[in-house]
């Protein structure tokens, strides 16, 4: 299906005689499904096309009980066993069936199984079957005991991986080929996990488990893979005195920062070394508002653009990160919920060009100050795509970012875009769908389009 017609049929301007066109044509289904404004007979044009994605997207939109759905294929069948309110037969129709790619889709799939079609399952003669039900549904234990004598290795890696596994049968499991499936899995009572350590296909997944004791985690630390060190940086389970060993690369130290048990004056040390984004930071979103004060006043600007990316600031501690004139500091607090207008026109005259993607992503930048931007932007091409995809941007700005491709796709769709440009964008295969999608294209235009593609 082409992508004006794709893009058509996502517009919330669509007029109905249009829509009742486009709901005949199947493939076009799943794209139609998410509107809001379907009739009870759009929907019923839909469903009978048989398109599984289509049928999911009505359902979670509630916009058909499925006892409404027709059974057209397996595919319906199986969309409609992940509803809790599913009709029990159909997973035993589907536990039935005589392919075993179906059977094997129906545990993942379905919110719940009757205990029959669990029994039925657990006996297929295809392994992958049987692997599949012990991975997305607990077994009553006396079951996980049986197939834990299952011949297929695939059963008992299954088994192994499954936080639906009873522990007793984690436990009798021999970790012989089932090791790293062991250590990842949660379930895995910690003492069976930590003797694994031996194994060094464990540790990796051992790093960064929460519940090990701090011996295990001393002695991962003198591991030298990367990927392990890593996962033990990232772990809040972590001995602080251990944390304070993995320090030896940027890389370790990036992970170090996120760490939600951090400590503050580690935080600090690392914070310069280390370069991060403007998102929050656990242990800085944890922290008292005295720790807060404390970083704020913190000689060094990545602490304070760290605190200066914390939601709920106290207003005083907020307006002097808006006066500091670290640019880090500044590209938190642009995008800030508590961020004023006059403060980010202060913030664009202050810092210029390398602040106004930043600026851009808020969603009370006024248009004049977008255009302004826009103006402005130069090579930081960043700003021209944050400003095309804002919903305050007025034509004229749009204009001016059509200048950089990839604002183009942005701007095609945006409803301020004038008229003209957006019937020129519909002739370009990069725009034609944002520009068909666009809700100030003319019905007249929309109407052609439909015409000339055929029913």
């Amino acid at each position: 299906m082409n992508a004006v017609l794709e893009g058509l049929a996502s517009n919330p301007a669509l007029p109905r005689p249009l829509l009742d066109r486009l709901v005949t044509r199947p493939g076009l289904a799943a794209e139609l499904a998410d509107r809001a404004d379907l009739t009870a007979e759009h929907v019923r044009a839909l469903l009978a096309h048989g398109d599984s994605s289509a049928v999911y997207r009505l359902l979670e939109n509630g916009m058909v009980d499925p006892a409404d759905v027709p059974i057209v294929d397996e595919s319906v069948a199986l969309v409609l066993t992940g509803r809790a309110d599913a009709d029990p037969a159909l997973a035993r129709a589907l536990a039935f069936h005589p392919d075993p790619s179906v059977r094997a889709s129906l545990p993942e799939r379905a919110c719940s199984l009757p205990a029959d079609v669990v029994a039925l399952l657990a006996r297929d003669p295809d392994p992958e079957v049987v692997a599949e039900l012990v991975l997305f549904h607990a077994l009553p234990p006396a079951l996980a005991t049986s197939l834990s004598r299952h011949p297929s290795p695939g059963v008992l890696r299954a088994l192994a991986s499954s936080p639906h596994t009873p522990a007793s049968v984690l436990v009798r499991l021999q970790p012989d080929g089932l090791v790293r499936e062991l250590a990842a899995n949660p379930a895995t009572p910690p003492g069976v996990a930590a003797n694994l350590l031996p194994h060094h296909a464990s540790r990796y997944f051992l790093a960064g488990r929460p519940d090990l004791p701090p011996g295990v985690y001393e002695q991962l630390a003198s591991e030298l893979e990367p990927g392990i060190l890593s996962q033990l940086a990232e772990n809040p389970a972590v001995p602080v005195p251990v944390l304070r060993q993995l320090t030896g690369t940027r890389a370790l130290r990036r992970v170090l920062l996120r760490n939600p048990a951090i400590p503050l004056d580690l935080l600090e040390e690392l914070a310069p070394a280390a370069r991060i984004g403007p998102d929050p930071v656990p242990r800085i979103a944890s922290a008292s508002p005295e720790e807060l004060r404390a970083l704020a006043a913190s000689p060094v600007m990545q602490v304070r653009m760290m605190v200066a990316a914390r939601a709920d600031l106290p207003p005083d501690l907020f307006a002097g990160l808006v006066r500091a004139d670290d640019p880090g500091v500044a590209a938190a607090v642009a995008v800030h919920p508590l961020v004023t207008v006059p403060q980010l026109w202060e913030l664009a005259s202050r810092h210029g060009p390398r602040l106004y993607p930043r600026i851009a992503r808020n969603p009370l930048c006024p248009a004049e100050l977008l255009h302004h931007m826009a103006l402005r932007a130069a090579s930081v091409a960043k700003t021209w795509r944050a400003v095309a995809r804002h919903p305050h941007a007025s034509g004229e700005t749009l204009l001016l970012c059509l200048e950089y491709a990839q604002a183009r796709h942005f701007a095609a769709a945006h409803p301020h875009l004038p008229v003209p440009m957006i019937l020129e964008l519909l002739g370009s295969e990069f725009t034609a769908g944002a520009a068909a999608a666009n809700p100030s294209l003319p019905v007249r235009v929309m109407e052609e389009l439909v015409d000339g593609s055929g029913e």
